[in-house]
């Protein structure tokens, strides 16, 4: 384990190209962003159905808890609004969860968001972290060393699947977790956990709430509407109330509120969701697989990891991708991932294909350059 302090955390978000245009000094005009990971789809047809009767929804207050968002995971999932708090996307709650409760020493699995730390240092809280391993494939860390880190904090903050890394730790690893350590607190951010395929049977929000477990998820990733903010923490009633007291009011705007009603009836749109997510996925990670100089690993949700091992380093990949009229997410800000890593957020086949042209192309020029790198291809 090691400690972080509020100087060694980046604040970077993606879907930012125009820092990389500015930095490499390159001209582009129409750029296709690979950097965002939504869902490839869009925003579901029902919500551009109804804008126009969504605009008169500007001139009244909303709900003060957000009660558009709460009859969403009623009405989808079966969560009572006693455990569940709506929030301005789950980042917002994120940092609501530090201030509000009485944790001291919080441990954080990385390469992750790093809105985990930044918002535990802010609330005076100590971190240390746990790191993945580039050379297991960033495979789940196995239960002895977590229950040994467990024992020098009372926190644990974990994505499943985590981003950027896309590993995922199985519900049954967790509910172990839970039930050894129940003066624990265990936060887990499923922002991602609706692209898997069997995602109802794995994900935590279908358990029966614990005092010691927070579930964090987002409706922006996987409904295509970034721009709305919406999301919610899945806890025990007594969480939820601590919560309650420290949250602002008014924080999920009104049309987000009759949008998330609308999400309710978007089943068909949720499937033909994780169809083309797993077999976009699927034909890529096997592309990118064959290519010489990148390295691509194994993931479940809607992006995928990835290393530059050609000359150059990846600004020589970021910037032959922005000639191209392509970007995507640098990584090198992750602890964990300095070296070379970028991620993918996938798109569409005919996207997706541009892409692939793009790696295909720059790989090629490289391999003119270097001998194919040991390892390269895809990290089963």
């Amino acid at each position: 384990m090691e400690s972080v302090n509020q100087k060694s955390v980046g604040h970077r978000h993606g879907g930012m190209p125009e820092v990389d245009i500015k930095r490499l000094g390159i001209e582009v005009n129409d750029l296709l962003d690979f950097s965002v990971n939504l869902n490839p789809l869009g925003p579901p047809e029902i919500v551009q159905q109804n804008w126009d009767s969504l605009f008169f929804r500007i001139e009244n207050y909303p709900g003060i808890n957000g009660r558009g968002v709460s009859k969403f995971y009623e009405a989808r999932f079966g969560i009572p609004p006693k455990n569940c708090l709506p929030g301005n996307g789950s980042t917002e709650l994120i940092y609501l969860i530090p201030r509000s409760l009485s944790f001291k020493k919080a441990l954080v699995i990385i390469p992750s968001y790093h809105d985990y730390v930044r918002s535990c240092l802010l609330a005076g809280i100590k971190v240390s972290t746990l790191s993945l391993l580039e050379e297991d494939g960033f495979a789940p860390l196995p239960m002895e060393a977590l229950f040994k880190a467990l024992e020098q904090v009372d926190c644990l903050w974990l994505g499943r699947p985590n981003n950027p890394t896309g590993t995922l730790f199985t519900r049954e690893k967790i509910v172990e977790l839970v039930e050894r350590f129940p003066e624990k607190l265990f936060i887990v951010d499923e922002a991602f956990v609706q692209f898997l395929r069997e995602w109802e049977r794995e994900s935590l929000l279908f358990l029966e709430p614990r005092p010691n477990l927070i579930v964090l998820h987002s409706l922006t990733k996987f409904y295509a509407i970034a721009g709305l903010r919406l999301g919610a923490v899945v806890s025990h009633e007594a969480i939820i109330s601590r919560l309650k007291k420290y949250k602002e009011p008014w924080t999920v705007n009104g049309i987000a509120e009759s949008v998330a009603r609308l999400l309710i009836k978007c089943r068909a749109y949720e499937q033909r969701t994780r169809e083309q997510v797993a077999n976009e996925r699927q034909r890529l990670c096997k592309a990118i697989g064959a290519l010489d100089n990148v390295m691509v690993y194994p993931a479940g949700a809607n992006f995928l990891l990835c290393k530059w091992l050609g000359p150059g380093g990846l600004d020589h990949l970021v910037a032959g991708l922005l000639e191209r009229g392509l970007y995507v997410r640098d990584c090198r800000n992750f602890p964990g991932l300095e070296d070379n890593f970028f991620r993918i957020g996938l798109k569409g086949a005919r996207e997706n294909d541009q892409l692939l042209d793009a790696l295909r192309e720059i790989s090629r020029e490289a391999r003119l350059e270097t001998p194919r790198p040991a390892g390269a291809g895809f990290i089963d």
